[in-house]
């Protein structure tokens, strides 16, 4: 059985909008024919009726050309090909025909472009996820989670098409951009561990050694990356090293026991 989350979230999301705005389709009478039909397509919804909310708004966007409520149409259409239908190639289909429509509003167009290239990147098709990520990383005007998103995912797809060089290139990238320092430590972690399976040791100690030092981060990622240098030194067999980053990773790690278990190990 497919997940529906998105959908549930999205619809909450929605009808919170309502409350908040007073916007039609929401509750009470709606004495005009666009919002009778927006609540339509959200009551199907909201109900599981899948192919009657497709139909709804589908016909929304049809036939309100200048509908306060187009967004949501689009969006709710891609949601309902991919979680209720499990077709994805008709969802990032989907997102991209919003982008004809979105295309000039930066941060809508950052999101569906996002949603497009993820959706391209479930279906192997990895160029076209790296075309959408890069029109983000490229607008200035992106907001940092749609950055973030991108860099990570554009890199994930450039291993995917074994162009290893230009996914650390990504990864770098991230880390002298504008996104916070716990975001950049998203990108370093990700950078350590593909320079890791390539055995590039010397390359990955100084990357994971920011990332666990920086007091400012978060301290989640702190202890990810003080865990991967344990791991690091007790392959070098250095247990002193080892030792001492798991006894100052412990109290940050979500997770003592597994800390425990290195520190145990460590013993014997």
């Amino acid at each position: 059985m497919p997940s529906f989350r998105r959908i549930a979230r999205a619809f909450l999301a929605a009808g919170l909008a309502c409350l908040l705005t007073g916007q039609a389709g929401c509750s009470g009478p709606q004495p005009d024919r666009e919002g009778r039909l927006l609540e339509s397509a959200r009551r199907a919804l909201l109900d599981g009726r899948f192919l009657q909310a497709q139909t709804a708004y589908q016909s929304y966007l049809q036939t309100y050309p200048q509908g306060s409520a187009r967004l949501e149409a689009w969006q709710r259409l891609v949601d309902i090909s991919e979680d209720a239908r499990s077709a994805t190639g008709q969802a990032a289909s989907l997102a991209e025909a919003a982008l004809l429509e979105f295309g000039g509003d930066t941060q809508t167009a950052a999101a569906l472009h996002v949603r497009a290239a993820q959706l391209r990147f479930e279906r192997k098709e990895y160029a076209k996820a790296v075309n959408h990520c890069c029109v983000v990383l490229d607008n200035t005007g992106a907001p940092d989670n749609s950055l973030l998103e991108c860099f990570l995912l554009a890199a994930r797809s450039e291993i995917a098409l074994g162009q290893g060089e230009k996914a650390l290139a990504r990864y770098a990238a991230c880390g002298q951009s504008r996104l916070s320092a716990s975001d950049k430590a998203r990108c370093a972690l990700a950078q350590a561990e593909l320079l890791s399976r390539s055995q590039r040791d010397s390359e990955v100690e100084p990357l994971l050694q920011a990332v666990f030092q920086a007091a400012a981060i978060d301290p989640v990622l702190r202890a990810q990356a003080g865990f991967d240098l344990g791991l690091l030194y007790e392959a070098r067999n250095d247990k002193a090293a080892a030792k001492a980053v798991y006894e100052a990773v412990r109290p940050l790690h979500p997770n003592p026991m597994v800390v425990d278990k290195r520190l145990d190990s460590l013993q014997n």
